[in-house]
């Protein structure tokens, strides 16, 4: 599989900001960046489509959307989108509507995550969220591998996801959008209730709005000492 090595400038230095569960971030509440993680650790960026995933990991690690691979940054953070997947397989599935072999770009979406998190580097992996399955199955595997789960929710109200659709210029189908909407607002309503339900086994949660997103300095991950297990 391939990977990308990206060229990253080292965030500004700040005090934590990743909220142990069962915390969300209160409203009205600045986030404070950069977030950081343990080295060993997987951050599930959450949120419908549009919600700002893309953008946020444009910005910060210099990525345009072309990439057919894992990007590997020079600080060894494994960046994963499906894009990457959806790019990769266009040149032989160009003339097949997209529809009938998403599936495949999830497969190999979920193949080139399990790839990652058996690597050893730290992941960031670009994914909706709303499907429960996914989440646990994802958390079931990375317990396995000794990996910590911490999950980075962007909320937006399902008009904002549209127009994120519109700016990055890729929409999925209107009957797509009403099923992550309300999947997403049954999430929303889980976190209310009891957020360690959301993601059994997740060591964090964030949940932020847009703007608080656009804040976001940095993600960091703390470097395993020279010698020391992975």
């Amino acid at each position: 599989m391939n990977n990308y090595r990206m060229t990253t400038t080292p965030a500004p230095t700040g005090p934590q900001a990743s909220i142990p569960l069962p915390t969300v971030e209160p409203s009205g509440v600045r986030p404070v960046g950069p977030l950081r993680y343990p080295a060993r650790s997987l951050v599930l960026l959450g949120g419908v489509p549009g919600a700002g995933k893309s953008t946020l990991l444009n910005r910060l690690y210099g990525l345009d959307g072309t990439e057919t691979g894992t990007v590997l940054t020079d600080d060894g953070v494994r960046i994963i989108d499906s894009q990457q997947s959806r790019n990769r397989l266009t040149p032989w599935l160009w003339w097949v509507p997209y529809p009938a072999w998403r599936w495949v770009v999830h497969l190999l979406h979920y193949a080139r995550l399990v790839a990652a998190l058996r690597a050893g580097d730290p992941v960031i992996v670009h994914e909706a969220g709303t499907r429960g399955p996914i989440r646990r199955l994802v958390g079931w595997y990375c317990r396995t591998l000794g990996v910590g789960v911490h999950l980075l929710l962007i909320d937006v109200s399902p008009d904002e996801a549209l127009r994120g659709q519109k700016a990055r210029g890729r929409w999925v189908t209107a009957r797509s959008h009403r099923a992550h909407a309300r999947r997403w607002r049954r999430l929303l309503a889980a976190l209310a209730e009891c957020p360690a339900t959301v993601a059994p086994g997740a060591a964090s949660l964030l949940l932020m709005d847009r703007e608080r997103v656009g804040r976001l300095r940095g993600i960091e991950f703390t470097p395993v000492p020279f010698g020391a297990a992975r």
